[in-house]
C-alpha cells in the first residue's frame, strides 16, 4: 500500500512535524522516504543580472542541500531507506505534484504552513494546491 513516501521540506515548524510522522509511517510500512526540498527564484529579464542570478541560484542550492542532509543521520539511524533532491523551479506545486507522479510516490506528507508568509497568503498555500491536485494521497501536518 505505502512504499514510497514524499517529504516536501523548507526548513518551517510545520515541515519538521511533516517529518516525524512520515518516519513513523515509513517504519510501519517498511517504506521508503525523498525529502524533496524546492529552490524558487526568478530569472532576471535583464541580462547585467545573470551573474547575480547564477550566484543567488547556487547560494540558495546549497542552503537547500545543507537543510536536508541535517535530516539524514535520523534516517540512517532508524535505517530507513531515503533519497533527497533539490528543484530549481519557478512553481513549486507543479513540481512537487510532478516529482510525486514521475517517482512512484504513493503518499505525500507535507507540513501546512512553510515559509512563506503574506505572499503565500496571495497566491493561495503549496500545501492547498498539492493536495487538490496530487492523485496520490496528501497528509497535511500542523
Amino acid at each position: 500500500m505505502i512504499k514510497h513516501i514524499m517529504i516536501p521540506y523548507d526548513k518551517s515548524e510545520s515541515a519538521s512535524h511533516a517529518f516525524e510522522y512520515a518516519i513513523d509511517l515509513a517504519q510501519k510500512y517498511n517504506a521508503s522516504i525523498s525529502i524533496v526540498t524546492c529552490v524558487s527564484i526568478q530569472v532576471p529579464t535583464e541580462p547585467y543580472f545573470g551573474t547575480a542570478y547564477i550566484e543567488t541560484a547556487k547560494l540558495l542550492n546549497e542552503d537547500a542541500v545543507k537543510s536536508i542532509s541535517s535530516l539524514e543521520p535520523r534516517l540512517k539511524e532508524l535505517d530507513i531507506q531515503y533519497k533527497t533532491d533539490v528543484l530549481e523551479t519557478r512553481s513549486v506545486t507543479d513540481s512537487l505534484i510532478t516529482y510525486a507522479e514521475s517517482h512512484g510516490v504513493d503518499l505525500i506528507v507535507m507540513g501546512s504552513r512553510g515559509f512563506g508568509g503574506f505572499k503565500k497568503l496571495l497566491l493561495g498555500s503549496v500545501a492547498s494546491g498539492v493536495s487538490q491536485h496530487s492523485k496520490c494521497p496528501v497528509l497535511i501536518v500542523k
